[in-house]
C-alpha cells in the first residue's frame, strides 16, 4: 500500500473477472473517492492500450478525481469500478466529457449511456450549456445526442487542452458536440 506520493506503489492493473449473467451492479453512478483511482486507472488504460482512448495515470485521476463518476458492482464482496467517466469544465458554457469505459464484459447494457447522463445531468446543474468530447467511438456518442462537428468548429479553448496530448500532431479523434 503507498503511504506518501513520495514512496513508489505496486500498481494492480488487472481488470477484474466478471460473470454479466451473475454480477450485481449498483443503482445508480456515483461520484469518485480516491479510493477508487486504481481500479479507474486500470479501466481507462486497458482501452488505451487498445488505442481506444488517451491513458490516464494516478496522478491524473488523483487531480481530476471530482471530474469523475463511476458505476460499480459487487464483486466477491467487494465493491469495484466496473464503468467511469468525467466531466472536465473548460470554460464558462463549455465542458468536456473524459475517458468513458466501461468494463469489457459488460459493454451493450446501458452503463455507458447510464454514466452520459449523470454527467450531462451534473453539467447541468452547474450551468455548463455545452458538452464536447473528443472520441474514436462516435457511433456510442451519437446514440447519446452528441453530433460530429468540423475540427474549424471546435471552440480554440480545446485546442489549448489538446496542446498537452501526446496525439497532438496526429490526432485521429472526431470532434462531437451536445448542446444541452
Amino acid at each position: 500500500m503507498c503511504t506518501t506520493a513520495a514512496k513508489p506503489c505496486e500498481w494492480n492493473l488487472q481488470l477484474p473477472q466478471i460473470n454479466p449473467e451473475t454480477v450485481k451492479l449498483s443503482n445508480a453512478p456515483r461520484k469518485a473517492r480516491i479510493s477508487d483511482v486504481n481500479a479507474m486507472s486500470a479501466l481507462i488504460n486497458e482501452f488505451a492500450s487498445a488505442r481506444i482512448m488517451l491513458a490516464r495515470g494516478p496522478l491524473y485521476l488523483y487531480q481530476s478525481i471530482q471530474d469523475y463518476m463511476l458505476i460499480t458492482a459487487q464483486i466477491d464482496n467487494k465493491e469495484t469500478v466496473v464503468a467511469c467517466g468525467g466531466l472536465h469544465v473548460l470554460w464558462e458554457d463549455l465542458a468536456e466529457i473524459r475517458s468513458v469505459a466501461v468494463h469489457p464484459a459488460l459493454q451493450s447494457r446501458g452503463l455507458g449511456k447510464l454514466l452520459i447522463n449523470a454527467l450531462r445531468k451534473n453539467a447541468k446543474s452547474i450551468g455548463v450549456n455545452h458538452l464536447f468530447v473528443f472520441t474514436l467511438a462516435p457511433k456510442f456518442f451519437t446514440s447519446v445526442g452528441f453530433t460530429q462537428i468540423e475540427r474549424e468548429q471546435i471552440p480554440p479553448v480545446v485546442w489549448a487542452e489538446c496542446s498537452k496530448c501526446p496525439k497532438f500532431y496526429k490526432c485521429d479523434e472526431i470532434g462531437m458536440m451536445q448542446h444541452l
